[in-house]
């Protein structure tokens, strides 16, 4: 797997080209995408170029600080996230080849995202790739089987949109349900595992899609949509719950034992 110092240097070339790009033919990347303000694309591009020159530096250090990377991650998943927010509203990026390539590139530099932070928690946690991916699992395993069938029924609501398309409902909740993907993994790929703040990569994008829901078809919803909007409204105030105990110290990893529990097992034996 890439190391992180490659990792930043790629991170740092896109932006470099992509701001360049946008900052040298504005009208060109607008017209491509659909109506996107030339203004818009230029800030953009002196947005990525400043980008492109802390992630070299970032990249030179030794060891580079563990704030940086997780501000770096936060920009790309940011980027995921209104390449999205465009597309499911049809505002700016309008045309099929521009909702086609600017879908790609996101997930591109969502994969940078999860990828620093991915080399960042090896680091942190002193493991390889390998044992990465088996305290991952291990965490997963360690849910309880209620919490593992809920998710069951959580996902299998999403993807029953399938049914429903090319219908808008279908379309962005399954935009939705796709945005999160990028945001688990980069907590996973940092933890090591499952923690309570998992919970606010379900807040950031569907909180805005049980509000339209809501809001676009209010008490006429559909039973599909009520279904959709009853599980949410669920799924988000246990997301909300959780994100209040990791807030006030609960920041275990699932399925791991924690540094002071295992401080306390240790005096109880040596008593």
């Amino acid at each position: 797997m890439t190391s992180l110092k490659a990792t930043l240097l790629i991170n740092a070339t896109s932006c470099l080209v992509f701001g360049a790009l946008f900052l040298i033919a504005p009208a060109l990347v607008s017209e491509y995408l659909g109506e996107v303000p030339n203004l818009a694309v230029q800030i953009l591009g002196i947005v990525l170029i400043v980008n492109s020159v802390h992630l070299s530096f970032a990249a030179q250090r030794p060891s580079p600080y563990k704030l940086e990377i997780i501000w770096f991650s936060l920009g790309d998943f940011a980027w995921w996230l209104l390449t999205l927010g465009l597309i499911a509203t049809g505002h700016w990026i309008t045309t099929s080849n521009g909702v086609i390539v600017a879908a790609i590139i996101a997930t591109g530099v969502a994969y940078l995202g999860i990828l620093q932070l991915w080399r960042l928690g090896t680091q942190r946690t002193s493991r390889s790739s390998a044992q990465h991916f088996v305290a991952i699992g291990t965490s997963w395993m360690a849910l309880p089987l209620w919490v593992k069938l809920w998710l069951v029924l959580l996902n299998g609501s999403f993807l029953w949109a399938f049914f429903y398309w090319p219908d808008d409902l279908a379309k962005i909740t399954l935009i939705a349900f796709v945005a999160t993907g990028p945001l688990l993994a980069g907590q996973l790929a940092y933890d090591g595992g499952l923690r309570r703040i998992l919970g606010l990569a379900h807040l950031v994008p569907w909180a805005p899609l049980l509000v339209w829901l809501i809001w676009l078809h209010g008490l006429e919803l559909g039973a599909y949509a009520q279904v959709l909007a009853i599980v949410l409204t669920i799924c988000l105030t246990f997301d909300a719950y959780d994100l209040i105990r990791f807030w006030r110290g609960d920041r275990a990893i699932i399925g791991q034992v924690s540094p002071i529990h295992l401080s306390k097992q240790s005096q109880s034996v040596s008593k």
